[in-house]
C-alpha cells in the first residue's frame, strides 16, 4: 500500500515537473519572438504551479509530522499514566518527539519535516535574540548617555569646562606654572633668581549627594621655589597643601565653597612651618569679571609660626578678568591692622596664549609677606615671567 502511494506521488511530480518544463518553454518562445505580454503569462503560471506544489508539500509534511505524533503519544500511553509528566508547549513536543521506526519514504518524510520545523524555529531564535541585543544595545546606550547628561549637568557651576587632566577623573584647581623670578629685596640665605613653579589637582568624589547640587571634593597643590643660579641648585622651598572641600550653587552666588586645608612646608625642627585653616569663600561673576572674597579660622598652628595671621590675615579677595583667552587677575590680602603693625600682600597675574602652542605666556607681580611659608614674616618684592601649561 505503501509501495503504492509512494508511485503515485512520483508520477504526479513527474507530470508536475513536465508541465512546468512544457510552460517555461512555452514562455521562452514568446520571450524570443518579442511577445513579452504572452511570455508573462506563462511565467506567472509557472510561479503559481510552483507555489501550489510547494503548499502541497507542506501540507503533506505536517499531516505525516502529525500522524507520527498521534502514532508516539499512543506508543506511550502506558508510561504516561504511570508518571507525571511536565506541560510543554505543542511546538517543543512536535520538535522533541522521536522519529517512528517505518521503511522508507515515511521515514524521510518526517526527517524533512521535522529538519524543516527546526530550521524555522532556529531561524525566529535567531530574529528575536538579535532583536532583543539591539534593544538591550540601544537601552544601555540610551541609559549611559542619560548618566552621563546627569552627572554633567549635576555637577556644580564651573564644572563642565572640560578642564581635565583626563585620566584618574583629575581635574585641574590652580594655575599650573614654572617663573623664572627675581626678587628686589635681596636677601642673604638666598640668591635673588629662582624657579618658581606650581602644580594642582582635584579630584571630586561625590555629586548631589544632599540634593543641594554640591559638590565634595579632595584638592592638592603644592609649589616650590629652585635656586637654579647656586652650585648645587638647591630646592630653597616647597610648600605642600592638601584639601578638602564641599562647594554648591547658591542663589545670592555663582557657588558657596566651604573646605578645610592643611599647609606646610615639609620640613622639621625650627624650619618647620605649618598651619591649618577652616574657609568659606563665594564667587559672583558676569561678563567676564569674577570676584571671590574667602575668609578663614586659622588653627593648630606650628609653634614656629604662632603668629603667622599677624602676617597673613584671616582672609583675601580675588577679582579677575577674562577676554578671549586673555585673563588679568589680582589678590589682595591684609591684617586688616590699622596702626603699625599693617601686614599684607598684593599679587598681580597676566596670562595669554602663545600662538596656537597650546601654552600660555605668564606675567606675575607679587609684593609682601607670605608668598611662602618660609616668608611668612618677611616681605617679598618679585617679579616673574613663564608658562602656563592650562588655561585659568
Amino acid at each position: 500500500m505503501k509501495f503504492k502511494a509512494l508511485a503515485f506521488a512520483l508520477c504526479a511530480m513527474s507530470l508536475a515537473a513536465q508541465d512546468l518544463s512544457d510552460l517555461y518553454a512555452k514562455a521562452s518562445e514568446y520571450e524570443a519572438k518579442g511577445d513579452y505580454k504572452n511570455a508573462m503569462i506563462y511565467y506567472k503560471k509557472i510561479a503559481a504551479a510552483s507555489l501550489a506544489e510547494s503548499g502541497e508539500k507542506s501540507r503533506r509534511r505536517v499531516a505525516e509530522t502529525s500522524t507520527s505524533s498521534a502514532k508516539n503519544r499512543a506508543a506511550h500511553d502506558d508510561t504516561a499514566v504511570l508518571r507525571p509528566t511536565e506541560p510543554q508547549n505543542s511546538f517543543a513536543q512536535n520538535s522533541a518527539a522521536p522519529k517512528p521506526v517505518e521503511p522508507h519514504s515515511t521515514s524521510s518524510n518526517f526527517a524533512d519535516a521535522g529538519s524543516a520545523v527546526s530550521d524555522s524555529a532556529s531561524n525566529l531564535a535567531s530574529s528575536n535574540s538579535a532583536s532583543l541585543s539591539q534593544n538591550s544595545t540601544t537601552s544601555s546606550s540610551a541609559m549611559q548617555d542619560e548618566r552621563n547628561f546627569l552627572a554633567q549637568n549635576s555637577a556644580p557651576q564651573g564644572e563642565q569646562n572640560g578642564r581635565n587632566f583626563g585620566f584618574l577623573g583629575l581635574k585641574y584647581y590652580e594655575p599650573i606654572y614654572m617663573l623664572f623670578t627675581h626678587d628686589f629685596s635681596k636677601k642673604p640665605d638666598r640668591k635673588a633668581d629662582e624657579l618658581h613653579f606650581e602644580f594642582s589637582f582635584e579630584r571630586p568624589i561625590a555629586y548631589d549627594v544632599l540634593g543641594f547640587g554640591e559638590k565634595i571634593s579632595f584638592a592638592y597643590a603644592q609649589n616650590s621655589w629652585w635656586q637654579i643660579t647656586q652650585d648645587s641648585a638647591p630646592f630653597r622651598e616647597s610648600n605642600y597643601r592638601p584639601e578638602l572641600y564641599v562647594s554648591a550653587p547658591v542663589p545670592f552666588a555663582d557657588e558657596l565653597k566651604i573646605g578645610a586645608m592643611h599647609e606646610s612646608n615639609g620640613k622639621g625642627g625650627e624650619e618647620s612651618r605649618s598651619w591649618n585653616r577652616l574657609y568659606a569663600q563665594s564667587t559672583w561673576s558676569a561678563d567676564g569679571f569674577s570676584i571671590t572674597p574667602r575668609a578663614w579660622y586659622a588653627f593648630w598652628l606650628d609653634r614656629t609660626n604662632e603668629d603667622i595671621a599677624d602676617y597673613m590675615g584671616y582672609g583675601d579677595l580675588c577679582a579677575s578678568y577674562t577676554f578671549g583667552k586673555q585673563r588679568l587677575s589680582a589678590l589682595w590680602r591684609n591684617n586688616l591692622h590699622f596702626d603699625g603693625s599693617n601686614r599684607g600682600a598684593i599679587e598681580l597675574n597676566y596670562s595669554f596664549p602663545i600662538f596656537n602652542s597650546g601654552f600660555y605666556g605668564y606675567l606675575r607681580y607679587f609684593n609682601g609677606y607670605g608668598e611662602s611659608l618660609a616668608d611668612y614674616k618677611r616681605s617679598v618684592n618679585k617679579i616673574g615671567i613663564g608658562l602656563s601649561f592650562v588655561e585659568f
